[in-house]
Parts: structure tokens; C-alpha cells; sequence
């Protein structure tokens, strides 16, 4: 074989081995998966904490020391993922799952995604998403808490009002407009005559929303401070607002402003439940203050003061929250929080959030360390 023949011969297939890897290489730009998570674990103590029976009868009643997860922030595991569809057009997918790091469990319920499982699309016009996500409050009250959306934060003092997830959910998220973005959602309650008037066996014809819940979210997000506003709507399986901390309509405002190495925070959150049956409280009122202090890049100080004042007899409660995270890395953060709540004569709000654990007229105490290492 000539000199010229054996060179062509052996650069044709590395050749075609180069445009393979090209195509491939090509092929995995176009498409990414990122499998990611957190895992929150520490040390707790509340002091007298109060322990019922499933019929909610007291047991007992003093400190209460255990490992938890999820005081820092929620243990999770998930993947999501992109696909380039050409013209900046994205296909995009999220899986995610919470759990609690000191027993393992799955937290939010029964099922593997209990966090978010939603597939869309996301351009320049936006970004489309339907299936299962957090409520439309959650990433704006995370932006807006000093703590972050600790046990210790805007959740305790409404429990739990501004943390659920949505299922069967359409939403949709605007492009930024010079920091401006507004964000809607819409759960569909999936049960006949929920969406338009239908007809049941013992009432005849109505007209309700059976479990649904809608959400508008805008914000407007500057290097220096930002702004956001939320007003979000949960009805109950009769398509009424009829409990205050769980089927209502729920208001947000707030704001944080960053001077040099302090960040401060302010917002404010109404609850009202029209439909809440007769001496059953229908209106919260809900403030808070707060402050971030970046002693050190690593070293970050918290501090913040939250109000909360419920008719319909329940009264009112002040929390009030010091803490501090030391990130090791990126990855990975120490944390410290002790936290105290002052119940009035006639509330019984838990230290931490949640519903258990608080006693009418009864103040509370809580500590917690760990550490939180994300992937």
C-alpha cells in the first residue's frame, strides 16, 4: 500500500471518530441533568413543650431534647434537568423529594416527589410549568425572612399557613423586566362542579372551587433591595375559606434593603377566613423585623422580632430569634439558634413551627445547632 493510501486509511475513521465525539459532545450540551440535595441535621431543645395523645389530650408537659432534621432548612434530594429545543427554547424538569435526615422519613405526606415534580418550558417569553410545586409564597417568604425559613421564622407564628405545596398545579413566570417579575399559579381542586357551577346529591346546584388554590406573586428585585408583594387563596374540599392557618386568603408585603455588609428585612402578612364557623377566628395579623450582619465572607449573624394577633379570642404572640451560620465551604454550613416565644393568656403558638408543642398562656424556649451540607 503507498505512503498516501495508509495515511488516508487510517485518517478516514479518525475521521469519522472525530465527528462522532463532536455529535456527542454536541448532543450532551443540549442536554443537561443535575442531580442535587441538602441534608439538615442538629441537635434540639424547647422547653415546655407539651405532648398529646392522637385525641389531643395532655401527657406531658417539660424540656424536650432530640436529633432533628429540618430546623435549618429542609433535607431534600432531587434532579432536574434541561433540554435545548433551539431558539432559546428549554424544555425543563424538576423531581424533588424531602425527607427528615434523623429518621429518615419522607416528609409531606405519602409518595416519593413530596416537594415538587413538574415538567414545562422555559424562553424568553417566560417559563410554563404544570404538576406538583411549592406554593407560589414560598421562594418570596424565603427572600423576605431573616432566618431563612428556619423552624425558628415567618412559618411559626401562622404554622405552617405560608409552607404548603401545590398540587395539580399550572403556573407561569414572567421574563424580568429591569428586575420586575410576576409569577401566577393556579391548583385545580380536580372534583366535579369544582372549576364551573355543577350540581351535588344533597345540595342541588353550586358553584365552588372543591380544594383548589391560586396565587399571583410580583417582585421587584434590585442589587441594593427588593420588593414583593403575594396573595395567595386555599380553599377547603367545599370550596370555602373556612380555617384561618390552613383554607384562607393570605396577603404578603414586604421588602429587604443591603447596606454594605447588613441586610434588613421587614413584611407583613394578613390571613382572613370568611367562612370560619361562628367564634372561630377569621383575621391574623402578622409583622416582622430582622437583620443580617456578614461579620466574616464565612461568618453571618441573624437576628429578628415576629408579632402575630388573631381575633376570635386567640389573642396575640411575640417571637424573637438570635442565630448565626459559619459556612466551612460552599457546601457546607455550621448553624446556631435559640429562639423564644411569648404566648398571650389566650394563645398557644409552638416555639418552633408547626402546630404541637404550645400550651395556652405558655411561653416557650428553643436552642438548636447541626450542620447542613448541600450537593
Amino acid at each position: 500500500m503507498k505512503k498516501a493510501s495508509k495515511v488516508a486509511f487510517i485518517a478516514k475513521p479518525l475521521a469519522i471518530a472525530a465527528v462522532m465525539a463532536g455529535a456527542c459532545a454536541s448532543a450532551q450540551a443540549q442536554t443537561n441533568v443535575t442531580i442535587y440535595g441538602r441534608i439538615d441535621a442538629g441537635i434540639n431543645y424547647q422547653s415546655n413543650f407539651t405532648q398529646r395523645d392522637s385525641t389531643g389530650a395532655v401527657v406531658a408537659r417539660g424540656g424536650k431534647w432530640g436529633v432533628d432534621g429540618n430546623e435549618w432548612g429542609t433535607s431534600m434530594f432531587g434532579f432536574k434537568g434541561n433540554e435545548d429545543l433551539g431558539g432559546g427554547l428549554k424544555a425543563i424538569f424538576t423531581l424533588e423529594s424531602g425527607f427528615d435526615a434523623s429518621n429518615g422519613q419522607v416528609n409531606g405526606g405519602s409518595g416519593l416527589w413530596t416537594r415538587r415534580s413538574f415538567v414545562g418550558l422555559s424562553g424568553s417569553a417566560g417559563t410554563l410549568k404544570v404538576g406538583k410545586d411549592l406554593a407560589i409564597q414560598s421562594d418570596p417568604i424565603w427572600a423576605l425572612d431573616p432566618t431563612g425559613q428556619q423552624a425558628l421564622s415567618t412559618a411559626t407564628l401562622v404554622k405552617e399557613r405560608n409552607w404548603p405545596q401545590t398540587n395539580n398545579m399550572v403556573s407561569y413566570e414572567s421574563p424580568s423586566f429591569g428586575g420586575f417579575t410576576a409569577t401566577v399559579m393556579h391548583g385545580f381542586g380536580e372534583a366535579a362542579g369544582s372549576f364551573t357551577k355543577g350540581v351535588t346529591p344533597t345540595t342541588g346546584p353550586t358553584n365552588i372551587n372543591n380544594g383548589s388554590r391560586d396565587g399571583i406573586s410580583l417582585a421587584y428585585v434590585q442589587p441594593t433591595y427588593e420588593l414583593r408583594a403575594i396573595y395567595d387563596v386555599q380553599r377547603d374540599t367545599n370550596g370555602q375559606f373556612s380555617t384561618l392557618f390552613a383554607s384562607s386568603k393570605e396577603l404578603t408585603l414586604g421588602g429587604t434593603v443591603t447596606i454594605d455588609k447588613l441586610k434588613l428585612f421587614a413584611g407583613y402578612e394578613n390571613l382572613r377566613a370568611p367562612s370560619a364557623a361562628a367564634g372561630s377566628p377569621d383575621r391574623a395579623n402578622h409583622y416582622w423585623l430582622g437583620a443580617n450582619y456578614q461579620i466574616t465572607p464565612a461568618l453571618t449573624l441573624i437576628g429578628a422580632a415576629y408579632h402575630v394577633n388573631v381575633n376570635g379570642g386567640v389573642g396575640s404572640a411575640n417571637l424573637f430569634v438570635l442565630g448565626g451560620n459559619y459556612s466551612l465551604s460552599k457546601r457546607t454550613l455550621l448553624y446556631a439558634t435559640v429562639g423564644t416565644i411569648r404566648n398571650s393568656s389566650t394563645s398557644d403558638f409552638s416555639v418552633e413551627y408547626g402546630t404541637n408543642g404550645g400550651a395556652v398562656g405558655q411561653n416557650m424556649n428553643a436552642l438548636y445547632f447541626g450542620i447542613s451540607h448541600s450537593f
